[in-house]
This record gives structure tokens, C-alpha cells and sequence, in this order.
């Protein structure tokens, strides 16, 4: 029996308060995190730019990893803005040396399982034994490849049934081919 409710991405984008947090990189197909480990990703919500654009959100992304070898923690530091007139889109500046790469992602699946159909529910935190995830597909830059990634809020995971389902979902659609080279990215 399925415990994931259907598509939100099919009815509605995430609101930006699903969004803002602290999100666990879990399953990947991104090379990079294969050789690092403890991928958090921190959306913080921004003031507006200027105040023409007082309703256009804006937010600050923060990768923090640790390489599989080291307890260094290494950071990937960016800004977020829309690509269209929803949270679904959105295209990501670095900051400081990386202000020259840019890069374009959209929510592809998001939810919560074990309750609730992650449409505008909660603050963004899991609440009782819900599990908040989402699933971002990223296109080519200089740097990455095309692929997916699997956010969770909990660094302990998705239930293995929750993982089957939502790679079951993305068999179904575009990203099959990118599903089925999904990895687990180490946490610990």
C-alpha cells in the first residue's frame, strides 16, 4: 500500500516555507557525493533585492559536505531566485569566487509521507513520524552533470519504502533514466 500521497508538483509548487530549512542530501546522482559525505543544504529566506521586487522571493543556499576522509566541513555558498512566477523553478548565483557559475533547478516531487500531502502543511519540520522530502532535478553546468537529488529533513533518512516509491514515481516520467542511477549518499 502506498504511503505517499500523489504528485504535489501535479496540483501545486511547494510553498517557500517547505522550502526554507535545513534539507539532507540522502540519494544523489551527482559524482561529486560519492566522494563526500553529511550533505546539508540551508535555504534561508532573503529581504527583497530592492523594493520593486518586495514579492519576489529571494533566497540564500548554503552546501555544507564533509569529504569522506577529513571532518573538514566544505561549503558552496549561493543565491536563489525564481525562474517563473512559483517556487517550483529557480536559478541559483554562487557567491564570492563562484558569482561567475550559475545554475537553473526545479522541484520535481516533493511531500510528506506518513501523512499530509506536503501542500502548505507545517512550518517545514517533520512533525510525528511524517517524513518531509523532495526531489530536485539540476541542469548541466561547467562544473556538474544533469541529475537528481533526494532531500530529506531528518539526517537519519527516508524509510527504505519511501525511497522505493518516490524512485518508482520518477520511473514513470522524465527522469527515469536519471532514477535509476541514484545513489546513497553517506551520512554519519
Amino acid at each position: 500500500m502506498s504511503t505517499l500521497p500523489p504528485s504535489s508538483l501535479s496540483e501545486s509548487p511547494p510553498p517557500l516555507s517547505f522550502l526554507t530549512g535545513s534539507w539532507y542530501v540522502t540519494y544523489s546522482t551527482l559524482p561529486m557525493w560519492k566522494d563526500n559525505r553529511n550533505v546539508r543544504i540551508t535555504y534561508t529566506e532573503l529581504p527583497p533585492s530592492n523594493p520593486a521586487a518586495s514579492s519576489i522571493p529571494r533566497l540564500d543556499d548554503l552546501v555544507e559536505y564533509q569529504p569522506l576522509a577529513s571532518d573538514k566541513i566544505k561549503t558552496v555558498h549561493g543565491i536563489d531566485s525564481p525562474s517563473g512566477t512559483d517556487t517550483r523553478a529557480w536559478d541559483w548565483r554562487g557567491k564570492g569566487w563562484l558569482k561567475v557559475v550559475s545554475s537553473h533547478w526545479e522541484f520535481v516531487d516533493w511531500g510528506r509521507a506518513g501523512g499530509g500531502s506536503g501542500e502548505g502543511e507545517g512550518e517545514g519540520t517533520s512533525e510525528g513520524n511524517e517524513e518531509e522530502w523532495a526531489v530536485v532535478w539540476f541542469e548541466k553546468t561547467i562544473f556538474t552533470p544533469e541529475g537528481i537529488d533526494i532531500f530529506v529533513r531528518g539526517k537519519e533518512g527516508l524509510r527504505e519504502e519511501t525511497v522505493r516509491e518516490i524512485k518508482e514515481r520518477l520511473g514513470g516520467g522524465r527522469h527515469k533514466t536519471m532514477s535509476e542511477g541514484l545513489f546513497e549518499v553517506t551520512r554519519n
